[in-house]
């Protein structure tokens, strides 16, 4: 779904006041609800209170936002679309999130979001980055988060810039699914 058919969008404003400046930026002209805090804003996507929610997920100074990207791991919805804003001393990159996926790829460049765990064996995580580089994919980022429901374990947050739909991504993601024990693709989104 493409921003512009939105009706309304989510957002937060509680937790950080240039989130509503954000998400103003993004989506000019669209009724803009602000909720409590980051799972609310979330939740009234997945329950259909709102098309889209703008969340921030990475800043320039402290890194990535944990919350957010933990409600990526637990979640629905799907990155549509990711954008920087100039939050005064520090940069903020956000997500806007949708039901549905954006399913085309991006004529000026794409990108996509992964999150996985790998199998508990010796190599396999390096393996996981291997299958990703082999098939000609440039790793942006690379964050890990801790399991809540397993000790000592930890799942992982891949940028990659390209095309996951095409036949490289998709012999890339078949030698993922085999060192993974869980993959979900986030999101798909303009590089730019």
């Amino acid at each position: 779904m493409d921003i512009r058919e939105m009706k309304k969008i989510a957002y937060c404003a509680g937790m950080d006041p240039e989130d509503y400046k954000a998400t103003c930026f993004v989506s000019p002209g669209i009724s803009h609800i602000d909720y409590s805090n980051y799972d609310k804003t979330y939740e009234a996507v997945v329950s259909g209170e709102c098309d889209a929610c703008v969340l921030p997920f990475e800043r320039s100074r402290s890194g990535k936002v944990n919350h957010t990207m933990d409600l990526f791991y637990q979640g629905d919805l799907s990155i549509i679309k990711v954008f920087k804003w100039n939050a005064g001393d520090e940069v903020v990159r956000y997500a806007v999130l949708a039901k549905e996926p954006n399913e085309t790829a991006c004529e000026d460049g794409s990108r996509f979001m992964m999150i996985f765990t790998v199998l508990n064996m010796q190599g396999t995580l390096v393996k996981a980055i291997n299958a990703i580089s082999s098939h000609g994919f440039n790793i942006r980022f690379l964050h890990t988060r801790p399991l809540s429901y397993e000790e000592w374990g930890y799942y992982f947050y891949i940028e990659c810039d390209g095309d996951d739909t095409s036949p490289e991504g998709k012999a890339m993601l078949e030698d993922l699914s085999a060192v993974c024990e869980t993959l979900k693709l986030v999101g798909r989104y303009p590089s730019k």
